[in-house]
Parts: C-alpha cells; structure tokens; sequence
C-alpha cells in the first residue's frame, strides 16, 4: 500500500511587512519531510479568484518542489483544463516531467466553481466541450515527434511540435477527477482502470 498527500497551500496579499511566500514555504517543507517518511506521491489542487491565496500555478509550486525532492511523485489535482490552452499547457506540463525524471501525475477536470469560470469569462456549459478538445490536443502534442496540426471549435495550431518532450512515454500518467457520470470520465472510448480516492486514472 502506497501514502499519498492531498492539499493545498496558501500565499495572501498583504502589506510590506506581510510575508506572502510562507504558506508555500511550509508546505515545501511539509512535502520534503512527507518524502524523508516514505510517503509516496502529493497532488495539489489549482483554484483561482478565492481572496484567501488558494494555489492559482499549480504547476509552477510542483516544479519547485519537484528540485527540492528526489522520489516523491508530483501530482495536479486538478488542473482545469477549459481554463488552459492545451498547447501551453502541453509544455509546462512536459518540462516538469522532464525535469523531475518522469515524475509527474497529470490530473485534469473540467472545473465546478462559478466564479472562476466567470473570472475567466469561460462559460460553464462549455466545459465539457473544451475539456474533450483540450485533452485530445495534449495527448497528441505528447505522444507525437512529428508536426501536427489542428482545427477545433475552441483552439487552432499550425503545424507545430510541441517542446520538450516528457520524460514517461508515450506520456505521464493521466487522472481525472472523479464525477458521478461516464460522461465526466472524458470520451466513452477510454477505460477508467484504476480509482484512487477522488480520481480515476485513465487509459489513453
């Protein structure tokens, strides 16, 4: 059996004499000490517009981490994905795996807070429409050397190869956060083959 941390950290505005950084500091701190005691891996959640500093780069605060560890795998839970262009994403993703030695979980959702979606101006009936495309993109620019290109409702590419390449191939593993329906498991065609907690991991 496998331990696993969950969570969050926090950096608030403040004043001059407010030091915004510490909630991340303690909870690299937390990580690395998880890691000294065998725990196994660490998924970290992405939010924005809280107004009580919830992790916004969840992908930036995993790459810090990921210098600062040598074992623990470095999860997103989750990155949502309607929010993103997935070819931005593709790479920032890609250079944490690569970096990290392939240790990077990739979980994605499509979101479920209002606000963040009205923040972004992203109308939350169009979630699942932009989470399939933005998926079926990712995967590509991964598992592909040669250019591509794509023509979609939400995102066009001119042929393009997306840079670095991940350290896993074909690619990290993918998870996605768990819902009540098939339809939220992403296309029909993929078959969910491992559930831990609130994620399912996905066959690609």
């Amino acid at each position: 059996m496998q331990f696993g941390l969950f969570g969050s950290a926090a950096a608030r505005r403040g004043g001059p004499e407010f030091d915004s950084a510490e909630g991340f500091r303690d909870f690299l701190e937390y990580n690395i000490e998880a890691e000294a005691l065998g725990f196994h891996s660490t998924f970290v959640v992405e939010h924005h517009f809280t107004g009580y500093g919830q992790v916004s780069a969840t992908l930036n605060l995993l790459t810090w981490l990921g210098a600062r560890t040598r074992r623990l795998r470095l999860g997103t839970a989750v990155i949502v994905l309607p929010w993103h262009n997935p070819v931005l994403l593709a790479e920032q993703a890609a250079t944490l795996d690569l970096l990290s030695g392939g240790r990077l979980d990739f979980g994605v959702g499509k979101g479920y807070r209002y606000n963040e979606f009205a923040g972004f101006c992203v109308p939350m009936d169009e979630a699942d429409a932009r989470f399939d495309e933005a998926l079926e993109v990712i995967i590509k620019a991964w598992a592909t050397d040669q250019p591509f290109s794509h023509r979609g409702k939400y995102w066009q590419f001119d042929n393009i190869v997306v840079e670095p390449p991940t350290a896993q191939k074909p690619h990290p593993t993918i998870w996605m956060g768990r819902a009540g329906s098939v339809r939220s498991a992403g296309w029909p065609s993929r078959a969910i083959i491992c559930c831990s907690g609130n994620m399912l991991r996905l066959k690609t």
